[in-house]
């Protein structure tokens, strides 16, 4: 999967997630007078939108990677994070603006003033950054939880203004929260991706196999590769490829590749460690990758 195609599936993941969390919170809403719209229906709202953003998310690193189990494994620890997340996030957002403006985040009365949708639009843009932040948690990456941070409020924030300017001009709330959704699942892939490429170290580009055209942005200080289900550049289905072969390491912008338990070598040359420049040529085992610096 190229860079490019990897920023329209994320968009796509996004435009799922919340086209499907929408489905849930309408179902709220039509038994929400039974709940009276309290403490447990904003409870059960921000728990539908992190199951499914979580979910989505979760799964995603998996699909892009071709690793069914891994993707798996990633949209059910994503959904509980998401779970969790959201339901906190909701109760926070709310008590905030229960606290300042006396006001609900998801309810609208017909008499508001301009402040409350803008503290309204905030409280989307906390729960998206926590749900853009849990594929960092997840994998234990700081500089990944600061791209799913920066992308996640942008998208939470983009969907949560667009919400408020739909639910003054549209008098059907149901398409407002459905776009709003929507919207927000879009923005938080674009701008998680559009963060990822311009805080990327560097690509690399798998040249021979299976894999041929594949491509892995390099985004955290170390990146391993191998055969390991573990392995940020999975090479399973390569002969010759160790569970541990080799590691990335960053350091002051530099990307180094390092032996760990295989033959390395670059552009035909065994190396233990060496700086990577551009167009370098690296093979592990039978697989053959290509490094593009940002």
């Amino acid at each position: 999967m190229t860079t490019f195609i990897r920023k329209i599936f994320m968009i796509l993941i996004g435009l799922l997630a919340g086209t499907a969390s929408w489905a849930l919170i309408e179902l709220l809403f039509y038994f929400g007078e039974s709940i009276k719209y309290h403490l447990l229906w904003n409870s059960l709202a921000g728990a539908s939108i992190g199951l499914f953003f979580g979910l989505f998310f979760g799964s995603a690193e998996g699909i892009i990677l071709s690793d069914f189990k891994r993707s798996l494994r990633g949209a059910l620890s994503g959904s509980i994070m998401g779970l969790a997340a959201g339901v906190f996030v909701v109760i926070l957002a709310q008590g905030l603006l229960y606290t300042i403006v006396n006001a609900e985040l998801f309810i609208r009365s017909v008499n508001e003033s301009i402040i409350i949708p803008v503290f309204r639009a905030l409280g989307w843009s906390l729960l998206g950054l926590v749900i853009g932040s849990i594929d960092g948690i997840r994998s234990r990456s700081i500089r990944k939880i600061g791209i799913g941070i920066s992308g996640g409020f942008l998208g939470g924030l983009t969907g949560g203004v667009l919400l408020e300017l739909l639910s003054k001009n549209w008098s059907n709330g149901f398409f407002a929260r459905g776009t709003g959704l929507a919207v927000m699942g879009i923005g938080i892939g674009l701008f998680y991706t559009l963060f990822e490429s311009s805080r990327a170290f560097g690509l690399i580009r798998v040249l021979t196999g299976s894999l041929r055209g594949k491509e892995y942005i390099i985004v955290m200080k170390k990146t391993k590769i191998g055969s390991s289900l573990n392995a940020n550049i999975p090479l399973g289905e390569y002969s010759d490829v160790l569970e541990n072969h080799a590691i990335l390491k960053v350091h002051k912008k530099e990307v180094f590749i390092e032996r760990s338990e295989g033959l390395v070598l670059v552009n035909d040359q065994a190396v233990l460690k060496h700086e990577l420049k551009y167009e370098d040529v690296i093979q592990i085992g039978e697989a053959k990758l290509f490094y593009l610096p940002r």
